[in-house]
């Protein structure tokens, strides 16, 4: 996730216009066309546009997975309430009847029927 920051702002350990990283804190960089960046739920949080829908929490807030545009879980994922703050509605079926819970409602371990 990357943050826009009026020029100015910030705690001085960076210059005004350094160059926006995914994970860092920038402007959104003006010299990418437009469908290369999604913004996030924050509108000061923006990532590039193949991190959105990939099953990971991206922005911080789950606007990146929760979109109507996102298709629902794939095969190699169960949908449920995560307890994991990377994923958002699912998680990789991996992650099932591994003895840890990954779901608020235990349905990794109880109901998930594994990779």
């Amino acid at each position: 996730m990357n943050r826009i920051s009026p020029q100015g702002e910030g705690n001085g350990n960076s210059a005004a216009g350094t160059k926006a990283r995914p994970g860092g804190e920038g402007d959104v960089p003006q010299s990418l066309p437009r469908f290369l960046v999604a913004h996030c739920g924050n509108p000061a949080s923006w990532i590039y546009s193949d991190q959105k829908c990939d099953g990971t929490n991206n922005c911080g807030d789950c606007s990146d997975e929760l979109s109507p545009v996102c298709p629902p879980c794939g095969p190699g994922w169960w949908r449920c309430p995560s307890t994991v703050f990377r994923f958002c509605g699912c998680i990789p079926r991996s992650l099932c009847r591994d003895h840890v819970q990954h779901c608020s409602d235990w349905s990794d371990e109880y109901s998930c029927p594994g990779p």
